[in-house]
């Protein structure tokens, strides 16, 4: 147990400080598509399946998904800024 949990804060705080550096670089988007699913997965497994509380497993799924949809967002906006561009 000791060990997944150590993995798991290996993984947030890697993603936290990815997501800060995305931020300082003036990429939000990028920033948050990287630090929601990592929350939400944190609060899934702590909260959620550890502590067994249904509302923080529930929160955590809202967040991953949130960082997905994020992620098509920017998806979208990359690919329409990549149509306006006219090709040589």
């Amino acid at each position: 147990m000791r060990i997944a949990f150590g993995v798991l804060a290996l993984v947030s705080v890697l993603g936290l400080v990815s997501a800060v550096v995305q931020a300082r670089r003036g990429r939000w988007l990028k920033a948050a598509e990287t630090v929601l699913p990592v929350l939400g997965a944190d609060l899934m497994l702590l909260g959620g399946a550890e502590a067994k509380v249904i509302t923080l497993l529930w929160l955590g799924g809202l967040l991953i998904l949130a960082g997905f949809a994020v992620e098509g967002l920017s998806f979208l906006r990359t690919r329409a800024a990549e149509q306006r561009q006219p090709t040589d």
